[in-house]
């Protein structure tokens, strides 16, 4: 006798019976996927925008004659010209520049030759002055300050009220980066701070020293 084997049943797909309808209907399934797979991807694009938004670190160039005295009362003349963060994120600074008429600094003893010292000054008294020093490589929180040169008043220093005459003709430029690795160079020349791939190497750091 003989045994009939398992009988293979081929499974056809559902359909309505109408074929106009059958491909309306796989038409609508496959836009349907194609939408929301378009709309997945916006909305992640959307989210890492929001992401860095939310991280986004601008440096500001600012500058006084003036700083509070630590007890609060009163104040003092300081010339000071520092970096502000501004934005809601962390900065990472890459290269800080500092120049006068087109001349680089590479320190503040090397600003005050190029904007402020003339030949008729012969005997000068010895700089007293704060600074922060090599600034590359640091992280400057939002909100945060740090100065570039802090220079109390010294009245036999004829180089003080030069310099202070001439505070906005510094020029700055300082590179930084987003914790994303998203760079920017602000130039203290233009409005805006300006979106570039990758800082670039500093000609004459300004690290003073």
């Amino acid at each position: 006798m003989e045994i009939e084997g398992p009988h293979e049943h081929n499974h056809r797909p559902h359909s309505t019976g109408f074929r106009w309808l059958d491909i309306s209907l796989a038409l609508s399934a496959f836009l349907i996927s194609f939408i929301s797979l378009t709309v997945a991807i916006k909305h992640g694009r959307t989210m890492d925008k929001l992401v860095a938004s939310n991280s986004f670190p601008n440096i500001d160039v600012e500058h006084g004659n003036k700083e509070d005295l630590k007890d609060g009362l009163g104040q003092r003349p300081v010339l000071y010209m520092g970096l502000v963060n501004t934005g809601i994120g962390p900065a990472r600074i890459r290269s800080v520049e500092v120049s006068f008429d087109g001349k680089p600094a590479a320190n503040f003893h090397g600003l005050l030759t190029a904007c402020c010292t003339l030949p008729t000054d012969t005997v000068l008294p010895k700089t007293d002055l704060y600074f922060t020093g090599d600034l590359r490589g640091s992280m400057l929180q939002a909100g945060k300050f740090v100065r570039l040169f802090s220079w109390p008043k010294n009245a036999d220093d004829p180089r003080w009220p030069r310099l202070e005459a001439l505070m906005t003709k510094i020029d700055i430029r300082v590179c930084y980066c987003s914790v994303f690795e998203e760079c920017y160079l602000h130039d203290s020349r233009r409005t805006e701070p300006a979106s570039i791939e990758a800082c670039p190497v500093s000609g004459t750091p300004y690290v003073d020293e």
